[in-house]
């Protein structure tokens, strides 16, 4: 067969291992049709799973709009292009709604994609590796981050009605958190944590991720490491699914009864993605173990020192820190720069050597992290400076004599010809500062724009 049939618009059949597969314009796509694969990148098309049989018109619409431009058909499964129902002719006015819809979904996803995509978005590889600054790579790791929690959503969905996680679910998604935090450590994480909403079990899944793949870049392990890394971080707390919502919601100190159903999130989510029979061992350890103390006293089996895995050992560190700084419906999150500091004296939970990792990884000042510099202004850390973590590029917005806001202004501290430096950390409600969650994200936002 030449390779040149497979151009064909009206499908001919590709040289793969079956001749069932078939390449076909998205445009020629109808209901009834068994799609096997959406050529393009993972953020091109607004599925979370790329095999599966067209019966919603929804779908069909969706689909149309993306910029998918080709598709692969199993004709053994499904409508052929020739056998596929057309649209009744005797239905004029679904026609024109139908229409009406594509066009609309359409001019809606050109605006969103215009706002989070790079103007070279077309050409740009989501796999790619290549190092890029904060600025650069934010539009691109905040796209992510939002189809990343729709992905998310839908996989703890699939857990609650007991249905089996598979790995070619997730793969696409963890492979493109990793490529973009090889390009930029901080983007995603930053703006995972930065972006935090009331879905904390999907945010939560999707910051240790990166975390994970963050800690594993600094202990230099492998790809396939890295990837189970990412992996282990999305799926440790699927179990947590199952914990009753007003349980999960409690602000007050939990009973005897309710801290055992919480605790058994580890042996649920173990033993369920078991039942799938093709999770790695080091994930379904990590769902087991992350909960795990150096001192022996954490559950549910009370492992001590190396007898907890590496991977487990680093989830433990990923968890707490992104737990401590997240906002919750009852507590509010801790500046992360404070939260390192928290977590370097729990010398009886993590491992130290890890943990020095971790904070080289996420910075001695994370993106975020509030600061008082010697002009006596407050300042928030908008970029790091991969030579000297301890002089960050931040942004002052607050005049302390005045104790009042000021006109923006940034500054790398690295170059600075004033001599400006970091005196200390601050904590938000010291001075006032309400929703800092929301204030410290957009002033982290603008000031990377204004670098371009």
């Amino acid at each position: 067969m030449e390779s040149g049939a497979c151009e064909n618009r009206t499908g001919a059949l590709l040289d793969f291992e079956t001749t069932m597969l078939k390449r076909v314009k998205t445009e020629d796509v109808r209901l009834g049709m068994f799609l096997h694969k959406l050529e393009g990148s993972w953020l091109s098309h607004p599925f979370w799973k790329s095999k599966f049989l067209l019966e919603d018109p929804d779908q069909l619409a969706d689909l149309k709009s993306s910029a998918v431009e080709w598709v692969q058909i199993d004709i053994a499964k499904g409508h052929d292009v020739a056998a596929a129902p057309q649209r009744p002719t005797s239905r004029p006015d679904a026609d024109r709604r139908q229409q009406i819809l594509v066009r609309a979904r359409q001019a809606h996803d050109d605006r969103a994609v215009a706002r989070v995509l790079p103007t070279s978005a077309s050409a740009f590889d989501p796999l790619s590796k290549a190092p890029r600054s904060f600025g650069a790579e934010l539009p691109v790791a905040t796209a992510l981050a939002r189809r990343s929690t729709k992905v998310m959503q839908a996989v703890f969905s699939q857990a609650r009605l007991g249905k089996a996680i598979k790995i070619a679910t997730l793969a696409p998604m963890v492979d493109e958190i990793s490529s973009s935090i090889q390009r930029n450590p901080h983007a995603f994480s930053g703006m995972a944590r930065l972006k935090k909403t009331s879905d904390y079990l999907y945010s939560h899944a999707l910051s240790v991720c990166a975390l994970m793949i963050n800690l594993a870049q600094q202990l230099n392990l492998g790809p396939e490491q890295m990837r189970q890394a990412g992996l282990a971080g999305l799926l440790m707390d699927i179990g947590m699914g199952h914990v009753p919502q007003e349980i999960y919601d409690k602000s007050g100190t939990l009973t005897a009864a309710e801290e055992a159903i919480v605790h058994g999130h580890t042996t649920l989510a173990n033993e369920f993605l078991t039942i799938g029979g093709e999770m790695p061992e080091a994930v379904l350890d990590v769902c087991l173990h992350h909960h795990e103390r150096m001192d022996g006293n954490g559950y549910p089996d009370g492992l001590a020192g190396e007898q907890i895995s590496l991977f487990a050992r680093m989830a433990a560190i990923c968890d707490a820190y992104d737990a401590m700084t997240s906002r919750r419906p009852h507590k509010v999150g801790m500046d992360p720069s404070v939260a390192l500091l928290e977590l370097g004296a729990m010398t009886d939970r993590f491992d130290p050597q890890l943990l020095e990792a971790f904070v080289k990884g996420v910075g001695i000042y994370p993106i975020g992290s509030l600061v008082r510099l010697g002009s006596d202004r407050l300042a928030v850390v908008y970029d790091q400076n991969a030579h000297d973590l301890t002089q960050p590029r931040v942004r002052a917005f607050y005049a302390i004599d005045q104790r009042g806001y000021m006109r923006p202004e940034d500054i790398d501290l690295a170059t600075s010809s004033g001599g400006e430096t970091i005196v200390g950390r601050e904590m938000p409600a010291n001075w006032d500062i309400q929703n800092w969650e929301m204030l410290s994200g957009s002033l982290v936002e603008k000031a990377n724009a204004a670098r371009g």
